[in-house]
């Protein structure tokens, strides 16, 4: 169908790398083109991912637009049936003031905390300096993508498990063994 081909963009491009997960959560980032797509509107997510020589994806005025080629490379038809159900970048006037001293008020909370990332590479100087002074746990899930939860349930579910058992939140139950983050 053509919603299993916005699942499988989603995997294919790194925006959520697994499939399972795919399946639950693009259902409520996408919704079905009613109309024409204007140049105004959002992203589409159209049919297919394509592989083969003879199609591409492009984008085309903000939109992906998915393109069937003739052996002369002469266009021959464009889709557009998915579409995201929000515009993001609508919001961008907000993002500066939702992350403003996020890491600072983190790291001033004086209970036990932890952070799981999917990479350090973003990691900002605060946090950089509080993980060094071992104000907080750290721990890495290796490949994840944005959404460590999506990509890796059990991993993320363990790391927690793990984390409120060390600082002795909870009681393990159920044959329940603490793996240790390693640095």
């Amino acid at each position: 169908t053509l919603f299993r081909s916005a699942i499988e963009w989603s995997v294919k491009s790194g925006q959520i790398r697994n499939l399972e997960s795919a399946r639950v959560s693009m259902a409520g980032q996408v919704k079905l083109c009613e109309e024409a797509i204007s140049p105004t509107a959002p992203k589409a997510i159209v049919e297919g991912i394509i592989e083969e020589e003879e199609e591409e994806d492009e984008e085309d005025g903000g939109h992906m637009v998915h393109k069937k080629k003739k052996e002369d490379d002469t266009e021959i038809q464009k889709e557009h049936l998915y579409t995201w159900r929000i515009e993001l970048a609508n919001t961008e006037k907000y993002w500066d003031g939702w992350f403003r001293g996020l890491s600072n008020l983190f790291l001033s909370c004086s209970v036990p905390k932890q952070l799981l990332l999917a990479g350090v590479d973003r990691l900002d100087k605060d946090l950089t300096i509080g993980q060094m002074q071992g104000k907080f746990q750290m721990q890495v899930l290796p490949q994840c993508g944005h959404a460590v939860h999506e990509d890796a349930p059990d991993k993320v579910a363990e790391a927690i498990a793990t984390f409120l058992i060390r600082h002795r939140f909870t009681e393990p139950v159920g044959g329940f063994h603490c793996v240790l983050p390693v640095c």
